[in-house]
C-alpha cells in the first residue's frame, strides 16, 4: 500500500491530532501505517506534507548535543538520534513503534555521553569502565 493517501476506515480508529473516534466507512487520510486523521484534520496534514518542523524531541536531542564536543555531533550515531527524532516530530511513527524509537534515542544518548566524556581533571577510568559494564549488564539482562 502507498501512504500518504485518501482512503475509507475499514474500523473504528482515532484521529492522530484531535482523538475523535472514527467510524468504519469513513474517509480518512492515511499519512502511513497506523496513523489517520479525520476529514477535518486530514486536509491539514496533507497540506503540510513535506514540511519540516522542528518539534520536541529533536530540538531537545541538538541542546543534548551542545553539551558534548563538537565532533560527537558528526557521529553516525547522532544523525541517526536525529533521524529518529525527526521522525517521531513529525508523527510518521506508528504509535505502537514510539516507544522503541524512543529508547533508541536514549540509548544513542548514553552511548556518546560515554564515548565523549567531558575534560576531567586525574583519570578516571576504572570508575568508567565499571559502570559501562554495569550499564551493559542492565540493558542486557545480565548477559
Amino acid at each position: 500500500m502507498e501512504y500518504p493517501r485518501w482512503d475509507q476506515a475499514t474500523g473504528p480508529v482515532k484521529c492522530r491530532t484531535c482523538k475523535v473516534p472514527i467510524m468504519s466507512g469513513t474517509e480518512i487520510f492515511i499519512k502511513s501505517k497506523g496513523v489517520y486523521y479525520c476529514p477535518a484534520c486530514g486536509v491539514g496534514a496533507e497540506e503540510n506534507m513535506g514540511v519540516i518542523k522542528p518539534g520536541g524531541i529533536e530540538e531537545a536531542f541538538l541542546k543534548d548535543l551542545d553539551r558534548l564536543p563538537e565532533v560527537a555531533a558528526d557521529t553516525a550515531l547522532a544523525k541517526t538520534a536525529l533521524l529518529l527524532a525527526g521522525q517521531l516530530d513529525s508523527g510518521e511513527v506508528a504509535p505502537r513503534e514510539v516507544t522503541q524509537y524512543t529508547k533508541e534515542i536514549r540509548l544513542i544518548g548514553v552511548q556518546l555521553e560515554e564515548a565523549y566524556p567531558p575534560a576531567e581533571e586525574g583519570d578516571d577510568t576504572e570508575e568508567r569502565r565499571a559502570r559501562m559494564q554495569e550499564r551493559r549488564r542492565r540493558e542486557q539482562n545480565g548477559i
